[in-house]
């Protein structure tokens, strides 16, 4: 009697744990949701509001500007891209997503830009370059970055 018990309670769990797990699972999110949040960002910065383009990064993201050291917290990466908005000039930012994945609420993009700046003449000049975006899924749904490093494209060859 204890045998059968213990195997029908085994049968239960076994054949509940999976369909359980399956609805709770969140589905991954296609290139186009996970690009999203970039393009949503390049158009803050486009818009010149830091306060919206810090608005795309969790309260405890982390991004890492190239040859500057590491911005940490949504109020200081506001602060970071405010102060590139006026002392940088930032006229125009696109971005193109290479590759993105995710795993449930877990994402990445791989993706390009092209941000235009004031030169040191106060013209303007254009920068071409990379990224990585680790992102997570909020309660809302929408895609928040958790930490971003970004360099610049090497140039054309001749």
């Amino acid at each position: 009697m204890q045998a059968a018990t213990l195997l029908g309670a085994a049968l239960l769990l076994a054949s509940c744990a999976p369909a359980d797990e399956a609805k709770t699972a969140p589905a991954s999110a296609t290139v186009e949701e996970l690009g999203q949040m970039n393009r949503d960002f390049a158009a803050a910065l486009n818009a010149k509001d830091a306060a919206l383009a810090a608005s795309y990064y969790a309260e405890d993201a982390v991004v890492i500007p190239p040859g500057q050291a590491m911005v940490q917290g949504r109020a200081a990466i506001e602060a970071f891209w405010k102060a590139g908005i006026e002392q940088g000039g930032v006229r125009d930012a696109s971005v193109e997503t290479i590759k993105a994945e995710s795993s449930g609420d877990i994402g990445y993009e791989i993706g390009s830009f092209v941000l235009t700046v004031n030169g040191p003449d106060g013209n303007p000049v254009q920068e071409h370059g990379r990224y990585i975006e680790l992102l997570k899924r909020g309660a809302d749904g929408k895609w928040y970055s958790t930490a971003g490093i970004w360099n610049a494209a090497p140039a054309a060859a001749p």
